[in-house]
This record gives C-alpha cells, structure tokens and sequence, in this order.
C-alpha cells in the first residue's frame, strides 16, 4: 500500500469522525420531548369530595333552599316520581323512577297529604308528604317527588339522601374523561369504583357479603340487572343479574 494510499484512508477515517461528532452534538442540543403523562386516577381523591347539604328545617325554608334550582339525582334508578297538576299529585299513581344523576329543575316545595290505610283501634294521626315539584326537559307538564315527612310541625327530610345540589361532573372533576362518559351513559366498565358505578347505574341493588370495595352488588338498573364484582375497589366482573 503507498503512502498516498495511507493518506485517502486516514483522511476518510477523520472525515467519519468529524460526521459522527457533528452528529451526536446535533442530537444532544435538540430539546428532549418531556415525557407523556398517563391519567391515574386514585379513589383516595374521592375523600376530599364535599357536596353541599341542605338544613331545611320546614316547608318555608325547604321552599327557599329548593324552589328554582337544578340540582341531579344522587338516588337514581330508587326514586320515585309522580305526576303533579293542579296542586295536587296521586302518590299511588307513579310514574317511573328518576335516573342516575338526572339533571332536574325544581320549581316549588309543597305539603300534600299522605293516604294512610287505619287498622281498627288505631288512631289517625294526621301525615304529610314533603314533595319537589319539578319539570323534566323534554316533557310537557309538571311531576313530584318526596323528599320527606311531616307530622304536626316536626319535619323529616330525606333530600340529602336523594339529590346533589352541586353538578357532580365539578365534585369529581378528577375522574377520567372516560369514566365520566360511561357514566353518562349509563355504563359500568372494568377499572370503576363502586362510588363510579352507582353513579352510572343507580342505588336500587342487592349486595352480597363482604367489605366495601371487595364484593359483589346486583343493581335494578331500569330493568336491565347487571351484576359488578369489585376488587380493591375497582370492577373486574362486569355480567347479566338477575331480575330484583
């Protein structure tokens, strides 16, 4: 091999070099993509939730907290509703269960007597039904629901137990866009806590034995029974129930 030789081949080593230096300084002064953040979601969240409550303390106050405001069914698919006219609804005549998380306009807070059937030698005691009159969007006229009793002047009121006054989608605003539309539809998907799949399917089930978050509960779900098993607190067996 000659001299010249030599020369080509070193100078084409050098030249490699000189490219694979280039190279990695191009590489290294390029801004590093910052890593994708994957959405988690932790029920522990869940704890610093803290819907408002109501302290209606008789019908004026009930009127004051409720009349005019929307508020959404926390006891869906277990809370009955009725028709309301002319003042006056039948509370044997119902028609239908209001949904999970149904978002409702309430327009006023009325007493209405409630029937009672008296065995001989009792006594009549006079009791009234507290009802939410309200308007469902889609529908014409006006319906009813209890949120609780009355007799004389001692009120108990059940509506904490039965609706949300805040929008639940800004009380658990950390919940993944993909839960929060299963939900809304009214669907249970592997992954949801029990709070999630009640909110989806309803309060009306059964629930089997064991600890909160680690078993299994049938839900009514409108007639369409489904069956959740939980573990730690996330769905992992999602099948048909039975009729309850």
């Amino acid at each position: 091999m000659t001299s010249k030789h030599i020369q080509i081949g070193i100078a084409v080593l050098l030249a490699l070099a000189l490219l694979r230096v280039g190279w990695s300084y191009h590489q290294r002064s390029q801004p590093v993509p910052a890593p994708k953040q994957q959405v988690t979601y932790s029920s522990n969240l869940d704890d610093y939730v803290r819907p408002h409550k109501l302290y209606s303390w008789d019908l004026k106050s009930a009127k004051k907290d409720l009349a005019g405001k929307t508020v959404w069914i926390s006891a869906g698919n277990a809370l009955a509703y009725y028709p309301y006219s002319a003042g006056q609804t039948s509370l044997r005549a119902k028609a239908g269960l209001l949904a999970p998380l149904e978002k409702i306009e309430i327009r006023d807070v009325v007493l209405q007597r409630a029937p009672a059937a008296l065995h001989p030698g009792q006594i009549a005691v006079v009791k009234y039904e507290i009802l939410a009159v309200f308007h469902r969007s889609g529908e014409p006229g006006e319906y009813a629901f209890s949120i609780g009793s009355a007799v004389g002047d001692s009120y108990n009121f059940t509506v904490n137990q039965e609706i949300f006054i805040d929008d639940p989608h800004d009380l658990y605003k950390h919940w993944p866009v993909e839960v929060w539309t299963a939900i809304d539809h009214h669907e249970v998907k592997n992954g949801m806590s029990e709070l999630q799949a009640g909110f989806a399917l309803g309060t009306n089930a059964n629930i089997t034995s064991g600890d909160y978050g680690n078993r299994t509960i049938e839900y009514a779900n409108a007639g369409k029974p489904v069956a959740v098993t939980f573990a730690n607190n996330k769905a992992v067996q999602i099948v048909p129930g039975r009729a309850l």
